[in-house]
Parts: structure tokens; C-alpha cells; sequence
């Protein structure tokens, strides 16, 4: 039998990626917790406003026809962390995303995305 905890995290990533692969950032943003926290290669963004930002930015220069090539590689979910590493090649090479799901909400996410130079 799965855990409660674990299924919780596995629909909160489910609504995340579907919304991601959307383009809808107003959706992405519903997933994360008010006071989220979320770990870049690049910095460390808090809060609804700084990760908006990103989500944003990330959704407007999504070249086209990335979303078709998106593949997860992995997914591991243990009651409230989910991992995944995807790719979407050419753009994305691989990226990893750690999730740390808490009341059906990301309060912690960190994620490396490694781009192809020739994308």
C-alpha cells in the first residue's frame, strides 16, 4: 500500500508538470506554498514573487516545440519529496527537480536545467 503522504506528493507533482507543460504560470503558482522557497544553479528565489518571475520567464522562452520533446527520465516519489530528472533534447539536455511537497503545497523545490548550447 502506497502512504498517504506519498500519493499527496505524486498529485501535487502531477498538477505541477501538467501546468509547466501548459505554459499557464497562474497554475504553476497555485502549487507552491505563500512563504516557498525554491534553489536554482543561479540563486536562491523566495516567495511568490521571485519564483513567479522565474516561472514566468521559464514559460515565455520555452522555444517551440520543447514541450513535445519533454520526457521524464525519472521519478522517484517517498511520502512528501518527489525527484525527476528530465530532458526535452534538443533544448534540455537533462535537468533534475527535487520537490518538497507539504499540505498538497511546494514549500521547498530545487532544480538544475543543463541547455543545449545549440538549442
Amino acid at each position: 500500500m502506497i502512504p498517504d503522504a506519498t500519493k499527496r506528493t505524486e498529485a501535487a507533482l502531477k498538477r505541477h508538470v501538467a501546468a509547466i507543460m501548459a505554459g499557464d504560470a497562474d497554475s504553476v503558482m497555485r502549487n507552491f506554498a505563500d512563504d516557498a522557497v525554491a534553489y536554482t544553479s543561479e540563486d536562491t528565489l523566495h516567495g511568490q514573487d521571485a519564483i513567479r518571475a522565474d516561472i514566468e520567464s521559464f514559460v515565455n522562452s520555452t522555444p517551440e516545440g520543447m514541450r513535445d520533446n519533454f520526457q521524464v527520465v525519472r521519478r522517484d516519489i517517498d511520502g512528501d519529496v518527489a525527484y525527476i530528472t528530465w530532458k526535452a533534447e534538443p533544448f534540455v539536455l537533462m535537468a533534475t527537480e527535487t520537490f518538497v511537497v507539504t499540505d498538497d503545497k511546494i514549500p521547498v523545490q530545487a532544480y538544475l536545467i543543463m541547455e543545449s548550447r545549440s538549442a
